[in-house]
């Protein structure tokens, strides 16, 4: 017994020596980084036989934490590949879920706050670069024309140094510009033999036109609502949906912030709080309308205030079903096709 123990310390040990030297000699710190070079670039077909949904920001304006980034919503399919509003910080979480950027079908904008859309050229960029071959649809409605327009005037000069750089061949100049495509909300957006992407009109006043989509393939259904309080709208055109990925703000958190910033005499912020309630979706008024359309799964996101830890979140969720999820970025739900089940995987 005492010579096993002698032997398993001793093979600890040289393991432990084994470590220590690929860790600090040249040679092997290649051979990690080759490795590690092979598990990221990797890029495979997807081989999801359904709807994969991935939240790739998660947070409102109000409020700060570095691990959310604002709002983006990304479906999908073997066949497509759609991103529904970029904020700030979104074409990270994207990166960091390894999305196919190269076979990007579109991008579609509930509306034209900043934090909807100031990520778009980053990722309109990344598409690019990675090979997409065609320019970038950006769907909307009125509007959208001015938003992509801007962009594109400001990239400008970055897309000619890049071509000029890397060659036409590597980089289509008719790539680079992004094309705006404009609807009228309760339009059919996008349609294929597989996929159909509805838009709808909602209630995010003064903000006029905003709306939300929803995402129907082989039997399954998802809905972003954007930012908005809860409509019958939305709510009519989620009927039955498999999942619903609603704005949301939460009192119990805001209420408590205003107060606080008031009593402290802060300027501005308890007015721009106070406003704020009048234009999201109060947590309590979602569940039970999602039940009666028939929703399977409710799912909050784009969160007025952004929870920023642990007992934040739990009372973000305070008097709600135990079902309702409040995801994080990365928060993935899958879909298998023509089946009824979600698998929801936490990050």
């Amino acid at each position: 017994m005492k010579k096993m123990i002698y032997v398993f310390i001793v093979l600890v040990g040289l393991v432990g020596v084994a470590v220590t030297w690929v860790y600090n000699s040249h040679s092997g710190q290649d051979a990690l980084f080759r490795q590690g070079l092979k598990t990221f670039m990797r890029q495979g077909p997807e081989t999801f036989d359904g709807i994969r949904v991935v939240v790739c920001g998660s947070a409102s304006p109000l409020g700060n934490d570095l691990t959310r980034a604002q709002a983006c919503i990304a479906v999908i399919t073997p066949e497509h590949f759609f991103l529904f509003d970029v904020g700030a910080r979104s074409p990270l979480r994207i990166s960091q879920a390894r999305l196919p950027l190269d076979r990007l079908t579109g991008v579609f904008f509930t509306h034209f706050h900043s934090d909807h859309i100031a990520g778009v050229p980053d990722v309109n960029l990344a598409s690019w670069v990675q090979g997409r071959k065609s320019s970038l649809q950006v769907y909307g409605p009125a509007g959208i024309d001015k938003v992509v327009q801007g962009f594109n005037d400001a990239y400008q000069l970055d897309h000619e140094y890049r071509i000029a750089h890397h060659g036409p061949d590597l980089l289509p100049p008719e790539a680079g510009p992004m094309t705006p495509q404009v609807f009228v909300p309760g339009e059919i957006v996008w349609q294929d033999n597989r996929v159909k992407v509805t838009s709808f009109p909602v209630d995010h006043a003064p903000v006029l036109p905003a709306v939300g989509y929803r995402v129907d393939y082989r039997g399954r259904s998802v809905v972003i609502s954007g930012d908005t309080n809860a409509t019958d709208s939305l709510f009519a055109a989620a009927e039955n949906a498999d999942l619903l990925l609603h704005d949301a703000l939460s009192r119990t958190l805001l209420d408590p912030m205003i107060k606080t910033a008031t009593d402290l005499n802060i300027p501005v912020m308890p007015t721009i709080m106070h406003d704020v309630i009048d234009y999201h979706a109060d947590t309590t008024s979602l569940p039970e309308r999602a039940a009666r359309a028939g929703i399977k799964q409710l799912a909050l996101y784009h969160m007025v205030p952004v929870p920023v830890n642990s007992v934040a979140e739990k009372m973000f969720v305070r008097g709600l079903p135990e079902d309702v999820i409040l995801v994080k970025d990365l928060h993935r739900f899958e879909l298998p096709a023509n089946a009824t089940g979600i698998h929801i995987h936490e990050p």
